[in-house]
């Protein structure tokens, strides 16, 4: 049963950013077409081009959905009709908190760090700690109060104020 569910957002401060990327990468572009014109090709050129491209779709193009449930949180990835699904038992959780700080995980000994938020969400990112295949994880996301509250309401015990 859905407890809480939301949709990352854009905001307008963050979609500049990403205006001034898109104009760097276009200029990037016709500067490496010049020279590929002009018989000098720049293989590694075309292939930042490529790689920064792939960032910029990566870090603003992808949707994140997360949906929090009695027993577990899901995060959904959509970009164009292609999805994927993150899943975190909440039995698993071993710590969150309103506030990201890298420290709780070295302390912690997090060997896998996940990223599932949007570049382009303005709201704070947060931080989750859970146990995967016995292994402690991190989980970086950007979600709003609303969403922590109704976390902290489900597990209690192990919120972290940092």
């Amino acid at each position: 049963m859905v407890k809480y569910q939301e949709t990352s957002q854009f905001c307008k401060e963050k979609l500049f950013w990403m205006g001034l990327s898109v104009i760097a990468l276009i200029i990037w572009m016709g500067i490496e077409v010049q020279s590929y014109i002009a018989g000098k090709p720049s293989f590694l050129g075309i292939a930042y081009i490529g790689l920064f491209c792939g960032l910029l779709l990566w870090r603003y193009a992808v949707r994140y959905t997360y949906v929090l449930t009695n027993k577990e949180l899901i995060i959904t990835s959509q970009f164009l009709y292609v999805s994927r699904t993150f899943t975190v038992h909440l039995d698993s959780l071993e710590c969150y908190s309103n506030q990201y700080k890298g420290n709780i995980f070295k302390r912690r000994g997090v060997s896998r760090l996940i990223h599932r938020y949007s570049a382009a969400d303005g709201r704070d990112t947060r931080m989750l700690t859970f146990m995967e295949k016995g292994k402690a994880c991190g989980l970086l996301l950007k979600i709003s109060d609303a969403f922590m509250n109704k976390l902290k309401i489900l597990r209690p015990e192990i919120y972290e104020s940092m």
